[in-house]
């Protein structure tokens, strides 16, 4: 009687247990993190920071973004700023792709870049987009439609299929200059 009762309790248990899901970290939001933050620092000085409000880290090669904003430092001090809705961040290439919206603000030129999607390579220090582009400084309108090559820093930016936009009278351009 001892053995028919253990059994059955067994067996009760055992179909209790098989009506729950096994554990997975692949369940649910488990590889998801909330306002995430990663750098890299050189001489105690932190060359890029990268920041998104939420973060999944279900894919072992890349983290997904959302609401990415990469900052890029000179010297210690803000250079631009990389915007977008989406992104991801290649582990192994160590490099980050900004979609969706994407903007670079450059805080030291002033210069404000626009496009589907921007891409930054943290080894080569290079940033670029492979779409059009459109390049805005005070008045002037640059559209590269082959898209744009730079260095973290923007102090050259390599246009590709470029057109100008210039402003439209000489006052415009000077009130620039000053």
């Amino acid at each position: 009687m001892k053995k028919l009762t253990a059994f059955l309790l067994f067996v009760f248990l055992l179909g209790a247990c098989g009506n729950e899901k096994n554990f997975s970290p692949d369940d649910g939001d488990m590889q998801r993190a909330e306002q995430v933050t990663i750098f890299e620092s050189k001489d105690s000085q932190k060359k890029w920071i990268l920041r998104a409000d939420e973060v999944d880290f279900a894919d072992l090669n890349n983290a997904v973004l959302f609401n990415p904003r990469l900052l890029l430092r000179e010297n210690g001090q803000d250079s631009a700023e990389v915007t977008g809705d989406k992104g991801t961040f290649d582990y192994v290439k160590k490099l980050v792709s900004i979609e969706g919206n994407a903007r670079v603000h450059s805080f030291k030129e002033q210069t404000d870049l626009t496009t589907d999607r921007f891409f930054y390579d943290v080894n080569k220090d290079r940033v670029w987009s492979d779409k059009k582009t459109v390049v805005v400084r005070g008045n002037t309108k640059v559209t590269a439609q082959g898209g744009i090559e730079t260095d973290s820093k923007l102090n050259v930016i390599e246009l590709k299929k470029q057109t100008t936009q210039l402003p439209q009278n000489v006052k415009q351009l000077q009130s620039e200059v000053k």
